[in-house]
């Protein structure tokens, strides 16, 4: 099979199941076609579980046990179940699901660095029910602003129509030319940009700057230090927790949380302290990052020898 998975998934015979038989049915054909998938595609299988035995060994009591490996394929069905019901079910369906199955206390934290008046820059990353956060923002009276990519046509077109139904905005980075100066301009009307630290492809490492992430040596992404000091933009880190396909918790950080949150923190730039409370959350329960096949993209090169400060063991808070 050629086409990744989320093509594969978004194909339009797979699309008219989805709609036919309506997004409660839909949870179980989305499982049943990622296991297709995967079957298919048995090296993307293997190397996705070499990548949770390299990152994780000695760190996830149940690495060794075939429950933790099938969560993580659980989880990125779970992922892609919440990107095409977003993306295709009602604007009324969908905002009582999330205002019903949500606690959406965090949202707090995000009003009170709005407040400032000069933008928040809402870093998550590719973890739990990130498809549900710039909706989540939108529906509880938030000016919000997603930088995002699209793998097909169709929801790209379906996701910024949606995206207007709740009053936010999609800002899809393969056609801006410099996403830098469309999120300031976005910043500067004193909106939320929500946007992703573990976007690989896309890092620009500092050479001045080395870290880990996972276990794996790299330079720190500048992208998020270089926006916040061009706006002046408050920084909060944000997850959504996923319990279960019915129950979500948004859970939000600012600075100084997660400051704390990671081992000596000192000297880090926004950049790499966003990256590295990431890293505790997919340490304390890494099914819910479904990004592991890129993994191996993580790389190290040619950076300014400094030192290298161990991931966190820190406990994170729920």
């Amino acid at each position: 099979m050629k086409a990744g998975l989320s093509n594969f998934l978004q194909s339009r015979f797979n699309l008219s199941l989805y709609l036919l038989f309506g997004w409660t049915v839909s949870r179980f054909i989305i499982s049943f076609l990622v296991a297709l998938y995967y079957f298919l595609n048995r090296e993307e299988k293997k190397n996705i579980h070499a990548a949770l035995d390299e990152a994780l060994q000695g760190r996830h009591a149940s690495l060794n046990s075939d429950k933790l490996k099938q969560d993580v394929f659980r989880g990125i069905s779970s992922h892609y179940y919440e990107k095409l019901y977003m993306a295709f079910e009602s604007p009324m369906k969908s905002r009582a699901f999330l205002e019903s199955k949500i606690d959406p206390s965090g949202i707090q934290k995000v009003r009170n660095a709005l407040s400032q008046g000069k933008g928040v820059i809402l870093v998550t990353g590719h973890y739990g029910a990130i498809e549900y956060i710039p909706v989540l923002m939108a529906i509880h009276g938030l000016p919000v602003s997603m930088i995002a990519k699209f793998k097909t046509q169709a929801l790209k077109k379906r996701a910024i129509c949606m995206a207007g139904e709740y009053g936010g905005t999609i800002i899809d980075a393969s056609e801006k030319g410099n996403i830098i100066r469309v999120a300031i301009d976005e910043l500067k009307k004193n909106r939320v940009i929500v946007t992703q630290c573990d976007e690989i492809s896309e890092w620009r490492p500092s050479p001045y700057e080395a870290m880990t992430f996972l276990g794996k040596r790299t330079g720190a992404d500048r992208t998020l230090t270089l926006l916040q000091k061009r706006t002046d933009a408050a920084i909060v880190f944000g997850v959504l927790q996923r319990e279960s396909l019915d129950s979500y918790k948004l859970i939000v950080h600012d600075l100084d949380e997660m400051r704390e949150m990671i081992s000596d923190p000192q000297g880090l730039s926004h950049g790499a302290v966003v990256l590295k409370c990431l890293e505790s959350y997919i340490y304390r329960d890494p099914a819910q990052w479904y990004e592991w096949k890129k993994y191996p993209q993580i790389s190290g090169g040619a950076y300014a020898e400094v030192e290298i400060r161990p991931p966190a063991l820190l406990p994170v808070a729920a």
